[in-house]
């Protein structure tokens, strides 16, 4: 059943969007990047204030700088997605298989991301 649904998938001629294994991971990846401003926001607000801003386990906290710099985090993520994406994209004309990996490989790039951001958080609260 999985491999005549795949099958179906990549033969069809339909356009990237419109391409339900695309738009699913692009959308959910997008969704975790929203998710991850709204967190960083909420939590920490822009300021002049000096904040923790690399831990390492064994040195410990070995950056420190404006709280500002932490939304460095989910920007390069957003760009890394819209890289992907465009990835994706020129991918889909020739190989289908390749840009449905890539569409579902930002997801978990997103949550990495996230999870750095989760763990800055908590240390500086």
């Amino acid at each position: 059943m999985f491999s005549t649904k795949l099958h179906e998938a990549l033969a069809s001629k339909k356009p990237f969007i419109s391409d339900r294994m695309n738009s699913v991971g692009i959308s959910v990846a997008f969704l975790i990047n929203i998710i991850h401003w709204i967190t960083l926001y909420i939590k920490i607000k822009p300021t002049e204030e000096q904040l923790l801003l690399h831990y390492n386990v064994i040195l410990g906290a070995d950056f420190i700088g404006r709280s500002l710099y932490l939304y460095w985090i989910p920007l390069l993520a957003l760009v890394l997605l819209f890289v992907n994406l465009i990835l994706a994209i020129r991918f889909y004309r020739k190989e289908k298989l390749a840009s449905y990996f890539i569409s579902f490989s930002s997801i978990p790039v997103q949550l990495v991301f996230f999870a750095a951001t989760i763990v800055l958080i908590f240390v500086n609260e």
